[in-house]
């Protein structure tokens, strides 16, 4: 079967099952268990649980009997070493800290647009559920994104395309349109998918998803709040430069990663 028959194939079925569960998970969640107990207003972010616990065992069966393959080594769960987890989490901590920096600048905290919204939707969860998100939903989602969709844009395209490619789709799938939601998760997903090709190993990203999102949790329930522009454009510039620092030592330490791996396509399973 030629590379595009292939990647069109993979693409179509994960995608597909991606929609079909979630439609079928988020429908269930909310005609029948949320208005069980008020509890689920407050964690409204189990109903993304839900969907992780089958979404993630979904696409590993698709893997194994439709595809002959495997999923987990496909996507590259490999071992890092403690350099590459320190990068992976001083560049998630950086993103995390310019994202609730971001989110507070009073235009963007303003209802023309819906960081507020969606930080409160993720944010207001009880410590054990958002722990529980923070885990599951970044190994399915960085699986889903990095692990499938970009290795497979990768068969056919050069990785700096595949990259930008799943970046539109992360935002696509996860915000249903909204522009500046959707560029803002293309951007975390470009940052996100660097790691990936660099380190060689899956639990890059998740690491810097888990540290990103863990701060901003943090940061939401512990952390000062203003709405000084001055203020928070300065914490938005010391984020911007641990991220720029983090990318720096990344790309440093690819080459020796490079070196102690095989030298492979990003899409070889």
């Amino acid at each position: 079967m030629k590379p595009w028959a292939i990647m069109l194939s993979r693409v179509v079925v994960i995608i597909g099952l991606y929609f079909a569960w979630f439609f079928t998970v988020t429908t269930l969640f909310f005609d029948y268990i949320y208005p069980l107990s008020p509890w689920f207003e407050r964690n409204t972010v189990t109903v993304i649980i839900l969907n992780d616990i089958v979404g993630l065992p979904l696409m590993v069966l698709a893997w194994r009997f439709l595809f002959k393959g495997n999923l987990f080594k496909a996507a590259k769960f490999r071992v890092m070493d403690r350099r590459s987890v320190g990068i992976a989490l001083w560049i998630g901590l950086g993103a995390g800290l310019f994202t609730v920096a971001f989110s507070q600048l009073p235009a963007i905290a303003s209802d023309k647009y819906q960081f507020r919204e969606l930080f409160d939707y993720l944010n207001r969860a009880e410590w054990y559920v958002f722990f529980t998100f923070l885990i599951l939903g970044n190994i399915y989602k960085e699986t889903l994104f990095r692990g499938v969709l970009m290795n497979e844009f990768s068969r056919v395209f050069p990785v700096w395309l595949a990259i930008g490619i799943q970046g539109v789709l992360y935002g696509a799938l996860f915000f249903f349109g909204d522009i500046p939601l959707s560029l803002y998760g293309f951007l975390g997903a470009v940052i996100f998918a660097l790691l990936y090709v660099w380190f060689k190993s899956i639990w890059a990203p998740i690491a810097a998803q888990i540290a990103c999102q863990g701060s901003q949790y943090l940061l939401w329930h512990y952390g000062p709040e203003s709405d000084n522009v001055a203020v928070l454009s300065v914490v938005m510039a010391i984020a911007a430069a641990m991220i720029a620092v983090g990318i720096f030592f990344a790309v440093k330490h690819r080459g020796r990663i490079a070196a102690s791996l095989p030298d492979e396509a990003v899409t070889s399973a």
